[in-house]
Order: C-alpha cells, then structure tokens, then sequence
C-alpha cells in the first residue's frame, strides 16, 4: 500500500488509540508509525520515542507484545537500508518473535526476515558459524515453503527471494538468477512494491559481486523506482542503494 495513505491510517489509529487510553494496542501499532515514517522522511521524533526507546521500555514493563512489533519493524527497516550487520545482531537479541506477534502476516513476513538474515549473517561469517546461520535460515526457510504449500499467497514472492539468498550463498548463480527473477514477478503481479523493490536491489547486489554491470545497474534503477513508487522519499531512496 503507498505510505502516505498507511502513515495516515495508522497515525488515525494511534490517536484514538490514546484518546481511549488504550495503551497497550496503541504501542503495538506505533512502532510501524514511526517505521513509516522514516520512509517517507518525516520527523516525528518529538512527538514520539523512537523505536529503540520502545524495545527498552517495554523490555522493561515486560509488554513481550510490543517489544515483538518494535524489533520487527526495526528489522524490517534494517533489510530496507542493508543494515546487516545490525539486523544481525538485533535477530540474536529478538529471539522467536512468533511467540510474542500473533497474525498470520506479520508472523510470515518475520519467518521471511529470519531467513533472509541468517543467510546474510552465514556469508559474513567464518566457517562453524557459518554453517550455524545457515541451519537457521534454512530451518525458516523450511517454514515458509510449508506454509506455501499450504495456500499462503503472502508467502510466495518471500520464499523465492530467500531461496535466492541461500542459491547465492552456495555458489548456485543460475539458482539464484532464476529465483531473483520469479520474486519481482510474483511480488509485481500481487502489488507487493516494497518487496519487489527488495527482491531488484538483492539481485542488484548479486550482480554486482558477479561484475556484471548491465544487469546490477538495471536491478539498481528498477528498486530505486519501486521504492518511489511506494511513497518512499527521494534522499530516502538514495539513502537505501
């Protein structure tokens, strides 16, 4: 959905939210208010903490509901801006997010950011935690295509860009091409922008470590454009590639 229309809704959300001192939901929706927000570049830092903030206050209070959705929109924001090494890092201190953010959705799309992490992490590391990440990744990886198997339409484009990932850690470059490529169709198809955005810029990368130029500039340019055409802002977008 375009982000000016979700900063809106939600914004809406948590302002009746507070009026109906409805504390508990209202810190389960703002995290992705302020993840929006970022996005799209505006500045809500003082009418809200900020994410970090969230996690430690309700680390805290032990609210395990809002801590889930604060790291996970954390993450997500972390894969946006390839911020690996901190999404890395964060993955370990979450722990099984499932447990604590019920809905189908956000469970699947945490499955997705699981996987695509721990491949991330595995090509990073040395050798035994390589293999550790690896067995994460794979293991969630496992869930998702179960869940495919099972008619989840949410979890199509997500498995193909995570087997991606995993093709490209071992070496399978045609593997990878061919995954990378059923992602932005299906992702595209479905209106899924952030996510073809996401699957052109992880073949951008591949390309790129390949020195194939054609083809990372053209995965380069077509992310920057899903990304604008999501509502993402423009230094925004430059910010990301």
């Amino acid at each position: 959905r375009p982000l000016e229309g979700l900063q809106r809704e939600i914004h809406t959300c948590v302002s009746i939210m507070s009026q109906l001192n409805l504390e508990a939901h209202r810190m389960v929706a703002l995290p992705y208010l302020l993840a929006v927000a970022k996005l799209r570049g505006v500045d809500v830092a003082e009418e809200y903490m900020d994410l970090e903030a969230m996690v430690k206050v309700a680390s805290e209070t032990s609210n395990m509901a809002s801590r889930g959705h604060a790291i996970f929109a954390q993450l997500e924001l972390m894969v946006i801006f390839k911020d690996w090494k901190r999404a890395t890092e964060l993955l370990i201190e979450a722990g099984n997010l499932r447990l604590y953010i019920p809905g189908h959705f956000v469970g699947v799309r945490f499955t997705a950011l699981d996987a695509l992490i721990s491949f991330k992490a595995a090509r990073a590391s040395p050798f035994f935690a390589r293999m550790k990440w690896k067995k994460r990744g794979v293991k969630s990886m496992k869930l998702l295509r179960s869940w495919v198997k099972k008619g989840n339409g949410n979890a199509v484009h997500l498995l193909h860009i995570v087997s991606a990932e995993l093709a490209v850690l071992e070496g399978k470059g045609k593997r990878a091409e061919d995954s990378f490529k059923s992602a932005v169709k299906v992702a595209a198809r479905n209106g899924l922008l952030q996510d073809k955005a996401l699957a052109h810029r992880l073949a951008g990368d591949h390309y790129t470590a390949q020195g194939n130029t054609f083809w990372a500039n053209y995965h380069k340019e077509s992310s920057q454009q899903a990304y604008s055409d999501w509502g993402v802002k423009l230094d925004v977008v430059e910010e990301i590639e």
